[in-house]
């Protein structure tokens, strides 16, 4: 019995350590979001859907229209971008 503890206890941290690698490489720290620009909004909201596993349409609207209006000007980077939809966002 405690080896099969030991095994989910490692399965389980091998799991969380690929889904932390897989969201460091789909936010980069040190690149900066330019808001102004409409294709990155794009392609960074399907990203961030495809992280979260959402599929609406209207989710998909509902976040570039919070990034264009709402993202405040001391979010810089693409992680942090994810970082305040994290917090603020409300499906």
């Amino acid at each position: 019995m405690n080896l099969r503890i030991s095994f989910i206890k490692r399965s389980d941290h091998r799991v969380m350590a690929e889904s932390i690698s897989k969201k460091a490489m789909a936010f980069p720290d040190d690149r900066l979001f330019n808001w102004k620009e409409i294709t990155e909004i794009l392609v960074f909201v399907s990203r961030y859907m495809d992280y979260k596993g959402w599929m609406s349409p209207i989710t998909a609207k509902k976040l570039e229209w919070e990034i264009k209006t709402l993202l405040p000007y001391t979010v810089k980077t693409h992680y942090d971008v994810m970082v305040w939809l994290d917090n603020n966002f409300k499906r």
